[in-house]
């Protein structure tokens, strides 16, 4: 039997929860009213839920350390996995492997995966006003072989630390892997066309719609009407020290709040990948 879970993977704040909107708004059923509700997106359980990995462990992950829930992560993900009857799709933002090399992604329980990636000049700004900090801060982060989101918090979270790697090593990683097929989507190209990137997404997992039923999807899920209703009724995504989740939408605007030398130092360290989804170098002879 073939697997079920389609993984949508992706560093953080590169597009993921604005595919999960529209991928849920594609998958809403016809009849609603409301075809898609912030706070009830697809992608549930999060690979990194705490509640998702005890509820197959059977005791607290508090009482493991970090390593070892990570090598056991994969042998959760596998046993949800049997349990499924359709497609599910699911959130993660964790390198595709553990910091020292490990499997982090059970490649048995996995039948695709959506790749979100965006230019990570964009992504330091987001990250900086996502968590309320400094933006070389941020960029000290991509740039960071052992980087991690969450893990740092005095209080048991629910999510569990989840490894990155660096900016580079994550895209790599999820894009070259080949233990299951991967359709990569630039952040800018939903920008341009999130009818047509929606689609390609949608065929990988296995949701063959309409153009009417894409089309519809993209107008409900508009960057501009996710954050209406982020206004309106709020986002329990949105962390207490961001202003607001959905804040911009839009691509380079690191042009204009991003310091041209940690911009620079973006570049250098991430240029090589950079150009392989066709982001250009503009500051790398700035000295930082």
């Amino acid at each position: 039997m073939s697997p079920s879970t389609v993984w949508l993977a992706s560093y953080p704040k590169s597009g993921n929860t604005w595919m999960r909107a529209l991928l849920g708004a594609l998958m809403a059923r016809e009849e609603t009213d409301d075809p898609l509700d912030i706070n009830d997106l697809r992608g549930e359980p999060f690979a990194a839920s705490r509640h998702h990995v005890e509820r197959y462990l059977g005791f607290p992950a508090s009482d493991l350390a970090p390593a070892e829930v990570d090598a056991l992560r994969p042998a959760c993900d596998a046993e949800l996995d049997r349990s499924l009857s359709e497609t599910r799709l699911r959130k993660i933002h964790d390198a595709v492997q553990t910091l020292d090399g490990q499997p982090l992604v059970s490649s048995d329980s996995a039948r695709a995966a959506i790749y979100l990636v965006r230019d990570p000049r964009d992504v330091a700004v987001s990250l900086a006003h996502f968590f309320g900090r400094p933006m070389r801060l941020a960029v000290k982060l991509l740039g960071n072989p052992a980087g991690t989101l969450g893990g740092r918090s005095p209080t048991i979270g629910r999510q569990l630390p989840q490894p990155l790697g660096t900016w580079s090593e994550h895209v790599l990683g999820w894009v070259r892997q080949d233990a299951f097929p991967v359709v990569v989507v630039r952040y800018e190209d939903l920008l341009v066309d999130a009818g047509r990137e929606l689609t390609r997404a949608a065929a990988l997992a296995g949701l063959h719609a309409s153009p009417e039923r894409i089309a519809a999807a993209v107008e409900a899920a508009r960057f501009e009407k996710l954050q209406r209703r982020e206004d309106d009724v709020g986002f329990a995504e949105r962390p207490t020290r961001a202003t607001r989740f959905f804040r911009r939408g839009e691509a380079g605007a690191w042009r204009d709040e991003l310091p041209r030398t940690l911009a620079a130092k973006v570049e250098r360290d991430h240029g090589d990948v950079m150009a392989m989804f066709r982001y250009e170098r503009e500051l790398t002879g700035v000295s930082a």
